[in-house]
């Protein structure tokens, strides 16, 4: 196995649950090194708590819908109070947490804003592919700028994919979130780890060297009714 993959963790959808993320890591071990599949921020209460915490702690992730969400529509907000979007206004879209977040003290608006807009769509670790939404069949298009499938793509939408009929054959493990599920979904070359923490349900970090899960129930200091 290779030596990069020891006490390697991947992380799923955060979507700010701050304090359900502190009590996962204090389950892993104190010199994990843990890469996030994006979605840190929206739905729950501490979007900007969870971001500090990765940039703080220079951990790895890929970039989310939801970090280009806030990335778009963040600063509208906060500075020009355009609330004229469906992030801002629809609860599924979980902008209103957000901004209430932000809105609370915005010292580090600008910092996240920054470091959302460098964050890569995808990581390659070893034989393991790492995005956001189900990457895998847009792996021969992984470099392509053009498209943002790589972190929007469900598993479950797939009828549009040109290389549908042989991501199969690609000698790679893909790992991603975004589709959020009561379990992680294993499949014979993807493991989905968005076990729906925003929803009240858990938390999950996929050790990378042994594929073994660690999971934390939801705080629910974390997510409004």
């Amino acid at each position: 196995m290779h030596k990069s993959l020891k006490n390697l963790f991947i992380i799923g959808d955060v979507h700010g649950c701050y304090h359900t993320l502190l009590k996962l890591i204090k389950k892993l071990p104190k010199n994990a090194k843990l890469v996030f599949v994006g979605d840190l921020c929206d739905k729950g209460n501490f979007s900007k708590e969870v971001i500090e915490f990765v940039i703080k702690n220079n951990h790895l992730c890929v970039k989310g819908n939801h970090e280009y969400f806030l990335q778009k529509y963040l600063k509208k907000a906060i500075i020009n109070k355009d609330l004229s979007n469906r992030w801002a206004t629809n609860k599924s879209w979980g902008g209103k947490e957000s901004i209430k977040n932000y809105l609370l003290d915005d010292t580090y608006m600008e910092k996240h804003l920054d470091w959302i807009s460098n964050l890569p769509l995808y990581l390659e670790i070893d034989r393991y592919f790492i995005s956001h939404g189900f990457g895998l069949p847009y792996y021969k298009r992984r470099d392509d700028k053009k498209s943002h499938a790589l972190f929007i793509n469900r598993i479950d939408d797939t009828t549009y994919i040109k290389d549908w009929e042989d991501f199969k054959n690609y000698k790679i493990i893909n790992i991603f979130g975004h589709c959020n599920f009561s379990e992680v979904l294993r499949g014979k070359n993807y493991i989905c780890i968005d076990t729906g923490c925003c929803y009240g349900n858990k938390l999950t970090a996929l050790n990378l060297k042994t594929l073994e899960i660690i999971e934390q129930k939801t705080d629910k200091r974390d997510i409004t009714p």
